[in-house]
């Protein structure tokens, strides 16, 4: 009998020893109190220990005490012990799940410990690189200096970040409560939030006190891991000042200098602006063309800076007689127009007979020196069902007031 069971005991551990070389996972065993008996060489690299060294030596002193503390109470209870936690050898760290099993003899006592383990470390790793990812996130969300937000895709805001509170002028709980497309403002156009960030639409938004603020939005779409939308990340931007300067930059632009009335060009716009929408409506208006008389005598007897003078002269009087409605511009030298809205060609003749009367009551003086300032008015009516163009009709206007001229000086052509 004791032969017999001699002779197997060394068996059994030849047979452990090949078994063990070959298995993929980290193995040990180890006596009682920890010290490593048997390892196979996936053990070794993984935990640095060597046969006669503890077991738990392997541990990264951040987990010891708390491994060791369970592997305690497991010896007391002579139960099985399931752990994660790490494994230092070196500089060299391994996330592990650590499995330890008591190992009976004949009587049912403790003889030692088999311990084997799992290497998380590749998806420990991987969870540490996507939380430190959403670190960054959410630093870079919550530190923006523009708008952020979280939006859901039937358009309730998830989160949002202080800078969007304070361009809106919510508070965080308060923006919440506010559903994205509550936020433009009634004229503004519609955005729909796209899964490209091509272009950054820009639009007007309503603050919390109702006025408005123009932003730039762009939105992006993030999908789940199927691939289905799941929310949008929204940044606006607040871009009031940037078109309060495009305004200004228009208006010099657009504005005649001397008179402060349209240019040539901001006058063309507004024309062509109007006549559309005379098209589009069927409705018409009439076209003045204004031209002074004689200018350059006034400008040859009295100079330039008195000319410029009658020229703003005649500007403040278009200004006064004609509606806010109603296009004015400087030509170009002493050549005025007007685009008068919705009148027909008695009333355009008659206001213009009101600026001749305008003109001929008007005392222009320089230096002391009485100026005789007259001019011709070309009339056009302007039918929005006919489809002319405006240069077209500029033409005709222009044909109209030269044959005022020819006709009879400071005469309206009949």
């Amino acid at each position: 009998m004791t032969g017999s069971g001699g002779s197997a005991r060394p068996a059994r551990e030849v047979f452990f020893r090949t078994t063990a070389a070959h298995l993929s996972v980290p193995l040990f065993v180890a006596s009682p109190d920890g010290v490593c008996e048997h390892a196979n060489d996936r053990w070794r690299e993984l935990s640095g220990i060597e046969l006669g060294g503890t077991w738990t030596a392997a541990l990264h002193p951040g987990d010891a005490e708390r491994v060791v503390g369970a592997w305690q109470l497991a010896r007391e209870r002579a139960t099985e012990l399931t752990v994660d936690c790490r494994l230092a050898s070196g500089d060299s760290v391994a996330w592990v799940e650590l499995h330890l099993s008591p190992l009976r003899d004949e009587t049912g006592d403790v003889a030692g410990w088999v311990g084997t383990c799992i290497d998380r470390t590749a998806g420990h790793v991987a969870e540490e690189t996507a939380a430190a990812a959403s670190d960054r996130f959410r630093a870079a969300f919550d530190n923006a200096p523009i708008g952020m937000g979280l939006l859901t895709l039937d358009g309730r805001w998830l989160e949002v970040n202080s800078a969007l509170c304070n361009l809106l002028e919510y508070t965080e709980s308060e923006l919440l409560a506010v559903n994205f497309d509550e936020l433009r403002f009634p004229d503004s156009d519609q955005l729909e939030p796209s899964g490209q960030n091509a272009s950054r639409p820009e639009t007007r938004y309503r603050r919390s006190d109702g006025s408005a603020v123009w932003v730039s939005v762009s939105t992006t779409i993030v999908r789940d891991a199927e691939r289905h939308p799941a929310y949008y990340i929204v940044q606006i931007e607040d871009v009031s000042d940037r078109k309060q300067a495009e305004r200004e930059l228009r208006r010099i632009a657009d504005q005649d200098v001397l008179t402060g009335l349209l240019n040539r060009r901001g006058f063309l716009e507004g024309f062509r602006r109007e006549l559309r929408r005379m098209q589009r409506t069927q409705t018409g208006g009439a076209l003045l063309l204004l031209d002074l008389d004689k200018f350059k005598q006034v400008n040859d007897r009295v100079g330039h800076a008195a000319g410029d003078r009658v020229l703003r002269d005649l500007a403040d009087a278009l200004k006064h007689r004609l509606r806010i409605t109603d296009v004015v511009g400087r030509l170009g030298g002493d050549e005025f127009a007007a685009v008068l809205i919705d009148v027909d060609e008695t009333q355009a003749r008659e206001i213009a007979r009101e600026l001749m009367q305008n003109l001929r009551t008007t005392a222009f003086a320089a230096d002391g020196t009485a100026l005789d300032v007259q001019a011709s008015i070309g009339v056009v009516a302007i039918d929005g069902t006919a489809g002319k163009s405006d240069e077209v009709l500029l033409a005709e206007a222009d044909r109209a007031m030269y044959d005022v001229k020819q006709l009879n000086r400071s005469a309206l052509s009949s």
